[in-house]
């Protein structure tokens, strides 16, 4: 049966209950006398999984889809479901301000809003601090509901990745609360609402959920340490619980019972919440036990290699013994002047914990530099991080060669091994200015180009808004010409400079862009990707839902990870200088980092960081 809608009825058009939103008015329809609106979400229950504990809302992504909704004409009524008010305090003042005057606002002027809120209501002296902090809170809490974390959703083993999210929660938990501390005693209240609260329990659910994960990797390593990781585990959970209480006492109980809604659950496979917090999955090695006699009691992971996890299982008469081969020798990752400063070796105790073990380290050239190299494991100190560096003005010219950092181990049995480091001091040409291959990948974030066209719609960085790119996302600007000619549009690139080292097999390319759904049937999101001036090949960003109205294929993994990612293969290059050309027939594409993979993909939930610009 047909619905028949009279012309003064307010249409009113939902996101996807992630803050997507799905459609937006044509121009025929926005000439309806009853207008059009905006139904959104700051909180949801349903599939794939419910958030609804705290603040998990990214106010540039708040910003971008409000605002497009705004200038494309859902103007007449928003209605935001928030949950509970008290945690979306922040992004539903934002969204009302919004809708009470939209000209106020851009991407460049949040952390202003954030300013005037915290001198409202926690006075100027520190102000512009805890609009920092609250920044850094809207853009970690934005990588990824915290509902929707997992104890493997970032990598233990690549780029270091969980290590500095969790760094990054840590810094940013340390700073709220000092911020708290230095306010006035009548202040303290409010600063904990607002910011302290949010910002510790973050870090502290991150350190639970990826502290799952590092235990797990441990024990599969067969790590002492794997205990004491377990152990702070369940320590981060009962804290967890405290942060809670020490939420309800506040103001004489005023806010009891609003922050204790349960949120550790046993995966997200069930989208229903969890009915009462419960962490699993924990595992525990035997400390008294010694490791299988071919590889000895100390172990060693390097950053980037599965050595140490293979090394967890063995055949004694089948698998070489030490120095380790084939698949269980560490390697790190290539060094070259343009890849990390540093890399990562761990030394771990990895049998009897009653055995101390005394190990040194020794390198063949004076130019390579390690933060130490000799020490003693025991019970109360199971493992050591040590940092890898190179000085290399010091190495000589065009130097290519796998070196090898004897490791030595006492007492008995007499133990030694062996650590891979490929080197290679090669340079770009000095006129060169771009991203230079480094480790196997080029990674360049989408507002780093190196030129883009300059007519009246042309590509601008998009500050604040990107979950892969700290440094935000590109887009076509001016929004509203972008959207009024598809050739103007297509006809705008972004280009990006890079430098291949050695000559390349076929590769893949993945691209990042923020989440979005096709909100004009007539205009659904496209993108090109072309290098070295090679024909523009527009291609659909999202493909065509099963039946109108659904989400397009895909959207589960996608809202998930706040990003549509798109893998392209690039044919075989030449080693030097190439370009890439980046374009889109929307301005509601918005880019945020492009990864080169040229010898593989590596697991990873932000992709590899950026590589260095250079010139």
């Amino acid at each position: 049966m047909l619905l028949i809608l009279e012309y003064d009825v307010t249409l009113i058009f939902p996101d996807d209950n992630w803050g997507n939103v799905q459609r937006l008015p044509t121009e025929k329809e926005r000439q309806r006398s009853g207008g059009i609106g905006l139904y959104y979400h700051f909180d949801y229950v349903g599939r794939p999984k419910s958030w609804k504990w705290q603040n998990n809302n990214n106010l540039p992504k708040v910003y971008k889809e409000l605002s497009q909704a705004y200038e494309r004409g859902a103007d007449r009524v928003w209605v935001i479901n928030v949950g509970d008010i008290k945690p979306m305090e922040i992004p539903l003042s934002f969204a009302l301000d919004l809708a009470l005057d939209t000209s106020r606002f851009d991407f460049d002027t949040i952390p202003l809003y954030l300013k005037a809120l915290a001198t409202r209501d926690l006075g100027d002296k520190y102000s512009e601090q805890i609009a920092s902090a609250l920044m850094e809170y809207s853009h970690l809490a934005g990588l990824r509901k915290f509902e929707m974390l997992e104890p493997t959703t970032y990598s233990i083993v690549n780029f270091r990745e969980a290590g500095q999210v969790l760094d990054q929660w840590r810094k940013l938990a340390t700073k709220a609360q000092e911020i708290q501390q230095s306010l006035p005693s009548e202040r303290h209240n409010a600063c904990y609402h607002l910011l302290t609260y949010p910002a510790t329990a973050g870090f502290n659910y991150y350190q639970t959920i990826l502290g799952q994960g590092k235990n797990r990797q441990y024990s599969f390593e067969r790590r002492n340490s794997a205990n004491m990781v377990a152990g702070e585990v369940l320590e981060y959970f009962e804290e967890d619980h405290d942060l809670t209480l020490e939420y309800d006492n506040l103001a004489n109980g005023k806010w009891e019972g609003i922050m204790s809604t349960p949120k550790f659950d046993m995966g997200i496979a069930d989208w229903r919440p969890s009915s009462c917090d419960v962490v699993a999955n924990l595992s525990y090695v035997q400390l008294r036990q010694d490791f299988d006699y071919a590889f000895g009691n100390l172990g060693i992971y390097v950053e980037q290699s599965l050595s140490a996890y293979r090394q967890g299982r063995i055949c004694g008469s089948i698998n070489p013994s030490l120095p380790t081969e084939e698949g269980f020798s560490p390697v790190l990752p290539l060094m070259d002047p343009y890849g990390p400063k540093s890399r990562l070796i761990e030394l771990f105790h990895r049998g009897d914990h009653r055995k101390p073990l005394k190990w040194s380290i020794s390198t063949p050239y004076s130019w390579v530099q390690i933060s130490q190299t000799s020490g003693i494991l025991s019970k109360e100190h199971p493992e050591e991080h040590l940092e890898v560096s190179i000085d290399w003005p010091a190495v000589p010219t065009n130097f290519t060669e796998t070196i090898q950092l004897h490791v030595e181990c006492q007492p008995s049995p007499p133990y030694f091994d062996l650590i891979h480091i490929p080197i290679r001091n090669h340079r770009v040409p000095t006129n060169f200015t771009g991203f230079p291959e480094s480790g196997g990948f080029v990674s360049m974030e989408g507002p780093h180009f190196q030129r883009s066209s300059s007519d009246t719609v042309s590509f601008k960085h998009i500050p604040y808004l990107g979950s892969r790119a700290r440094s935000g996302s590109v887009a076509l600007r001016p929004y509203v010409q972008a959207r009024e000619s598809e050739e103007g549009a297509k006809s705008a690139l972004a280009e990006y400079d890079f430098y291949l080292f050695n000559s390349t097999k076929s590769f893949n390319l993945t691209v990042y862009i923020n989440g979005a759904l096709d909100t004009d049937p007539n205009l659904p999101m496209k993108f090109s990707l072309s290098i070295d001036g090679q024909e523009a090949n527009f291609t659909r960003l999202l493909a065509e839902p099963e039946e109108a109205g659904d989400t397009p294929p895909g959207w589960t993994e996608a809202v998930a990870d706040q990003v549509w990612t798109r893998d392209i293969e690039i044919a075989a290059l030449e080693q030097g200088p190439h370009i890439l050309d980046w374009a889109v027939n929307s301005p509601e594409v918005y880019l945020e980092k492009i990864i080169l993979a040229l010898e593989g993909q590596l697991d990873s939930y932000l992709g590899p960081p950026e590589s260095a610009l250079v010139g």
